[in-house]
């Protein structure tokens, strides 16, 4: 029984150690280019800043926006310096509301995309201002939310009770059956 547990802990041990590599090799991985879009959300005809970062100088890229039945060429932006660039469009007035892919297509064949969304009466992008005001959030359950979470708490103490005296019970016989 105690070898079971112990290969079982040793098999979790290896599998947490290969998740934590895997995910610090590509947290650490450089040279991944990226591109964002801000604001997320814009009206047809709003303004969104697109920018890349991990990109090589000299590098020329075609953006476009890019939904399932519209697509439109923003522009296009050279890497002058650095490693990216900074780049503000107007997306059309044009374009039907939806979810969109905005790409950046380099001449070499690299494409970077980021989501956009765009939503009539969305507003411009203000940038959202700190408060000390403290956040009232309403906590209170309707009876049928105590219920449901009540029953929950219930069927969860029968069911843990009753595993466990399973598990003593097949532990009586298997010591019973070895001795």
């Amino acid at each position: 029984m105690w070898r079971v547990r112990t290969r079982r802990m040793l098999l979790g041990f290896v599998f947490v150690v290969l998740v934590l590599a895997v995910g610090l090799s590509t947290a650490f991985a450089d040279g991944a280019a990226t591109l964002t879009v801000t604001p997320s959300v814009v009206p047809p005809g709003g303004t969104i800043t697109v920018r890349a970062d991990g990109v090589e100088p000299g590098e020329v890229f075609t953006i476009v926006l890019q939904g399932t039945l519209y697509e439109a060429t923003l522009g296009t932006v050279e890497v002058t310096e650095g490693d990216g660039f900074r780049q503000e469009f107007l997306v059309p007035e044009d374009v039907p509301t939806g979810f969109y892919q905005v790409q950046a297509t380099s001449a070499e064949g690299e494409v970077l995309t980021a989501e956009l969304t765009v939503e009539a009466g969305a507003e411009e992008s203000t940038p959202v201002k700190p408060s000390a005001e403290p956040l009232q959030l309403d906590r209170q359950k309707t009876p049928l939310e105590w219920g449901i979470i009540l029953t929950s708490i219930l069927v969860s103490a029968v069911l843990g009770i009753a595993m466990i005296r399973v598990s003593t019970r097949l532990e009586r016989d298997m010591e019973r059956d070895e001795g």
